[in-house]
C-alpha cells in the first residue's frame, strides 16, 4: 500500500479475524477492482474483471 487506505485496511484487518484462510492478494485485488470502478456505469465489466480474477484465483489454488 502506497498510500493509507483505511477501507483497505479495515478489510484486511477482518480477515486476519475471521477468514484466515481467505487469500490475501485476492482480497487486496477484489478491493482495487471495487475501488478503481467504483464509478463505472458499466457494472457489468465490473462483474466480468471480478469472476475473472476469482476464477484466476480457484484455478491456482486447486492446481
Amino acid at each position: 500500500m502506497e498510500e493509507e487506505d483505511l477501507t483497505l485496511e479495515t478489510l484486511l484487518s477482518v480477515r486476519a479475524e475471521v477468514a484466515i484462510e481467505l487469500d490475501k492478494n485476492l482480497l487486496q485485488e477484489c478491493y482495487l477492482i471495487q475501488k478503481r470502478m467504483q464509478f463505472s456505469t458499466d457494472r457489468a465489466a465490473v462483474i466480468t474483471e471480478m469472476e475473472r480474477l476469482i476464477d484466476a484465483s480457484v484455478d491456482r489454488e486447486v492446481e
